[in-house]
C-alpha cells in the first residue's frame, strides 16, 4: 500500500485524475492474482520461482507467491533499476 500511496502522491502532484486512473489500473491488475497466482512471469533479474512480475505499463507489480499467500512486494516504473538482491525489494518502495 505504501508504494501505491507514494505513486499516487507523485502522479497526483501533476495530475490528480491521472493518479486515480493509474492506481485503479494497478489495483485491477492485481485482482487476477487470487485466481491466477502464477500469471506473472518470474522476475528475470532474480530467477526465483516465488518472485513474479505483472506488467501494467509503465509499472511492474512485483509479488511473492508462497503456499496460501500472495504478497505484493513493490511497484516499480519500468525504467527503474531493481536492487541487486531481491531482499532489498521490500525496502525500495519508491514507485515513481
Amino acid at each position: 500500500m505504501r508504494a501505491l500511496m507514494e505513486l499516487h502522491a507523485h502522479i497526483g502532484s501533476v495530475d490528480p485524475a491521472a493518479a486515480a486512473r493509474m492506481i485503479e489500473r494497478l489495483l485491477a491488475r492485481t485482482r487476477q492474482l487470487p485466481d491466477h497466482p502464477l500469471s506473472g512471469r518470474t522476475v528475470p533479474d532474480y530467477r526465483r520461482a516465488d518472485l513474479r512480475e505483472l506488467l501494467e505499463r509503465p509499472y511492474w507489480i512485483i509479488d511473492r507467491v508462497s503456499p496460501g499467500q500472495i504478497e505484493i512486494i513493490t511497484i516499480k516504473h519500468y525504467r527503474q533499476r531493481l536492487p541487486h538482491q531481491p531482499e532489498a525489494l521490500a525496502r525500495s518502495t519508491d514507485a515513481n
